[in-house]
């Protein structure tokens, strides 16, 4: 659906934002604006890697730029979708599916719409855009650094599977968020040599978009290694914990293996020597529980177990 925003203050520019492109909308984009169908490609391409082109037939310029999708209940970590932005003379077209569309909804307010209305141009629009969708880039790293903290104090006192589950999606979820953050930024670098034309307010706007990128991916970084830390340290509990357990199987298995030697033994039908009393069960049973007690002694002395 292409839905023209209205400002409250009367702008030399208009912004048309397209959520869910669909056939009809496609046919009015090449009819009205004559867009061409290479054009209609790239901007209905849920998976269109971030990147900057110009169309010199339509003059039109296109950027894709990636943003974070939050967990479902399909899919449990975080992922990215591209948004994607068209600039024609003075209308700047803004594509979203509903995935994304969360970057548009504070734009529907009228005091933001009042607040976007005193920009200087389109490119400087533009700007404002590619800085609030920046920023959740930030919300989304910040949430998953509380997540891991609280799983690090549950993996301080046990670990299961689903604990470990939890950090498994928090680290791929950091993978998606730094390859989205690079190619964001690879992006972004290419406009300051593109043919598009920033005005000085953009200029300065699109300087603020590289830092917060920037800053997004130290922290996405160092968030990485962090959690890269815990999961070895995880691993190293595990296998530390399963160690100690096949050990405290081996000895009592070796234990217990004592009686069943000395009744199997003692249990055969023959005649046997030394013992023939009617007793004799009594001392096997205390000869049994010396040899365990012993074997117990022996191995807690040279620290088997």
């Amino acid at each position: 659906m292409i839905k023209q925003q209205i400002f409250p203050i009367e702008t030399d520019f208009n912004w048309y934002d397209v959520n869910g492109l669909n056939e009809a909308d496609s046919r009015r984009l090449q009819t009205e604006f004559y867009f061409t169908p290479e054009i209609i490609s790239y901007v209905s391409d849920r998976h269109e890697r971030p990147h900057y082109d110009y169309d010199q037939y339509t003059d039109t310029h296109l950027l894709v730029y990636d943003v974070p999708v939050w967990p479902t209940t399909t899919i449990k970590h975080f992922t990215s979708r591209p948004i994607t932005f068209l600039l024609q003379g003075k209308n700047l077209f803004s594509f979203h599916t509903i995935e994304t569309s969360y970057v548009f909804d504070e734009f529907n307010d009228p005091q933001v719409l009042r607040w976007l209305s005193h920009a200087q141009d389109v490119t400087e629009l533009l700007a404002t855009f590619l800085m609030y969708a920046s920023q959740y880039f930030h919300l989304a790293i910040t949430q998953l650094d509380a997540e891991r903290n609280d799983l690090d104090v549950k993996l301080s006192d046990d670990i299961d599977n689903k604990d470990l589950v939890e950090l498994s999606n928090i680290e791929k979820s950091l993978v998606y968020l730094s390859s989205s953050i690079q190619t964001d930024q690879m992006m972004l670098r290419s406009l300051q040599h593109s043919r598009l034309t920033f005005s000085k307010a953009a200029k300065e706007r699109l300087d603020d978009v590289l830092i917060e990128s920037s800053q997004s991916s130290e922290m996405v970084q160092i968030s990485r290694q962090v959690t890269k830390t815990l999961s070895s340290t995880s691993n190293n509990m595990m296998n530390n914990n399963l160690n100690d357990t096949m050990k405290f199987l081996t000895v009592w298995s070796i234990v217990l293996t004592i009686p069943t030697i000395l009744t199997g033994f003692y249990g055969m039908n023959v005649k046997l020597p030394v013992l023939g009393a009617s007793y004799d069960w009594i001392v096997i049973i205390l000869i049994t529980v010396l040899l365990m007690v012993w074997l117990i002694f022996f191995m807690r002395k040279h620290h088997l177990f």
